[in-house]
């Protein structure tokens, strides 16, 4: 097992972070539900300080993720018409798990709430901002949304990958 990737395979950090990340947008996307579910249980801000950790987790990985791809070229690329429908997806991707702990960051901010990664305090209590919460509120949401269409194109661009062109990214990427 090769921490690099190669012509047939992906190496094994582009495929653990991969994963990691997978898993944890899935369930930052699904965490109004269980925001709901464990209100009675937990208080808002435990609920808060673990969205806005698990946020900045994801926001680090994303960085280090771009930088690992571009320090570390696949060998393989999309057929010549597939290139650019995959360009402008990865694109939207990257953009939107960078743009969704920003806005989520200006909701904590306009709120005069502390942003915590699991129990530091990144910043601090500040003035309420109503604007600046409810418009990072209102991106917030939009973001969340389209990123549950992205990824649902993400699957389906790999399993055509896989099915109609044969290349076999889903084994490279497993």
């Amino acid at each position: 097992m090769t921490l690099m990737d190669s012509d047939n395979r992906y190496g094994a950090v582009s495929r653990a972070v991969h994963w990691i990340m997978a898993v944890l947008l899935l369930v930052m996307l699904a965490s109004e539900v269980w925001f709901e579910a464990l209100e009675h249980t937990l208080s808002d801000a435990s609920l808060m300080a673990w969205h806005q950790s698990l946020g900045l987790t994801i926001f680090g990985l994303v960085i280090f993720r771009g930088l690992w791809r571009w320090l570390n070229r696949s060998r393989l690329s999309p057929p010549a018409h597939w290139a650019t429908m995959a360009k402008l997806g990865h694109i939207a991707l990257y953009a939107l798990m960078i743009l969704m702990p920003l806005s989520g960051l200006a909701t904590s901010l306009g709120e005069g709430d502390p942003v915590t990664f699991f129990g530091w305090t990144v910043f601090g209590y500040g003035p309420e901002v109503e604007w600046l919460e409810e418009s990072g509120e209102d991106v917030h949401e939009i973001l969340a949304n389209v990123l549950w269409v992205m990824i649902g194109l993400h699957v389906a661009a790999a399993l055509a990958h896989q099915y109609v062109l044969g290349d076999r990214i889903m084994k490279r990427m497993a």
